[in-house]
């Protein structure tokens, strides 16, 4: 890991009175697989947005891969790539139209494209199926490609928003896989995630709780510091502290 490539300080998010994210600061690293939890209600969803350009902060600042989120909202999105559990691909498009649909939307050159999509068929093991609408893959498949597609661009960061969020343990295990992959070729990973075995996979992990970050370390010192042995142990008993569960605003 070398240079922050997500530096945020004191980001603060108001909907009049209520205040959904307040002043929470931290850093992420480049290649680091950064975990970010909380209950329903706790923030995070607004956070990412905030971070990924998508809604302007009412106070505070954050550096996205060298951009500011409040003044270059636009570069930072080219600069990143995004994935949800509940939208990534359209299903009633063919898998090779996915990929050059997103591929289009960051620029990419016809050629390299057209390269690239060679490689990242092959790689998955989906040769064949280049023509297949993706409502026709099974859901582990789907997950790949939504992955793949999502640093097809090869951005500084990815935004992995419950990413596995209804697939069987062995399904998310594989996917797992192809994360430490990315991290390891340079591609910092920002990850949220209701499974807190998946939080264990962290290098580090923030838990917010009432929109503001209380507990912020690696998942070994965090279990240290509440004498926890799990990090489900550490997650319950931060979430006890909540003192309202309002739904996140997005």
């Amino acid at each position: 890991m070398n240079g922050k490539v997500i530096q945020a300080d004191s980001l603060t998010k108001k909907f009049g009175s209520f205040t959904a994210v307040d002043r929470i600061s931290f850093d992420v690293e480049q290649g680091e697989i950064f975990g970010f939890l909380g209950a329903n209600g706790a923030g995070k969803t607004t956070a990412m947005r905030m971070l990924c350009g998508l809604s302007r902060p009412t106070a505070g600042t954050a550096v996205v891969a060298g951009f500011d989120v409040s003044r270059q909202a636009e570069q930072v999105k080219k600069h990143i790539g995004y994935m949800s559990q509940k939208f990534s691909l359209y299903d009633d498009l063919t898998v090779a139209e996915n990929i050059r649909l997103f591929a289009g939307i960051y620029r990419m050159k016809d050629k390299e494209i057209t390269t690239k999509t060679d490689r990242l068929l092959g790689r998955l093991g989906f040769g064949s199926e280049s023509g297949t609408l993706v409502r026709q893959l099974p859901q582990g498949w789907k997950q790949k490609l939504a992955f793949s597609v999502a640093i097809f661009h090869e951005p500084r960061i990815v935004f992995l928003d419950e990413p596995t969020g209804g697939v069987d343990p062995s399904t998310r295990r594989r996917f797992w896989e192809m994360i430490y992959q990315a991290a390891n070729s340079g591609i910092t990973v920002f990850v949220t995630t209701h499974y807190m075995d998946e939080a264990e996979y962290c290098n580090r992990v923030s838990i917010m709780v009432d929109g503001r970050i209380q507990a912020l370390d690696t998942p070994r010192r965090l279990k240290e510091s509440f004498g926890c042995t799990t990090m489900d142990e550490v997650f319950r008993h931060m979430a006890r502290t909540a003192g309202h569960n309002q739904p996140d605003r997005l």
